[in-house]
């Protein structure tokens, strides 16, 4: 009679030994599966590392070769004082001579799918000092040429086919989704 008085004791003292035993176990596990993550992303990090030193050492080794084909045939130097610009708009200005009168062009949009035809440049011109003239003024025969070229250019660019927002880019049911969704929100704003 007595010990089955005792079983209950018995399997509560089974539990207070084995739960503690289990978390043990458990914890330890984790500790190892830690370890073991820390050791992965070490071996990653060192594998990082060689390939950063290979490349580093197989670029040193060509390094003459290098060096053989810039003295024979590239020929690059490091940029000297001078070729440093002050700001932004002396690089604007980089490209045009003094006194130079600029021309702008429209340009086009043309829709995907279509190759415009090329349109060729429009050929330089190039005043001839007029007697009795100021030295930065432009013959007005040379203006009168180069806006007739450009003319000439205008036309031949207006034939071909150019892209209209309101046409051809979005279909009809986009823009009905896009009317309804914008009258919606016009709706809820109110």
């Amino acid at each position: 009679m007595a010990m089955n008085r005792f079983r209950g004791v018995g399997w509560f003292l089974c539990g207070v030994v084995v739960a503690p035993a289990c978390y043990l176990v458990n914890s330890h596990g984790a500790a190892e599966q830690a370890k073991l993550n820390a050791t992965k992303a070490a071996i990653v990090a060192a594998q990082k590392d060689i390939r950063q030193l290979e490349t580093e050492f197989n670029t040193r080794a060509n390094l003459a070769q290098l060096e053989r084909w810039n003295g024979e045939v590239l020929a690059l130097a490091a940029p000297d004082a001078q070729q440093f610009l002050p700001g932004e708009t002396a690089l604007a200005s980089l490209d045009q001579m003094p006194g130079e009168a600029t021309l702008q062009t429209a340009a086009l949009v043309v829709p995907t799918g279509v190759t415009p035809a090329p349109i060729a440049a429009a050929p330089a011109v190039t005043p001839q000092p007029v007697q009795g003239a100021q030295p930065g003024a432009v013959p007005v025969k040379a203006v009168a040429q180069a806006s007739g070229d450009i003319k000439k250019l205008m036309k031949k660019a207006s034939g071909q086919a150019v892209a209209m927002a309101e046409t051809g880019v979005l279909s009809a049911s986009t823009l009905d989704d896009l009317a309804k969704l914008a009258k919606r929100e016009k709706l809820a704003l109110r």
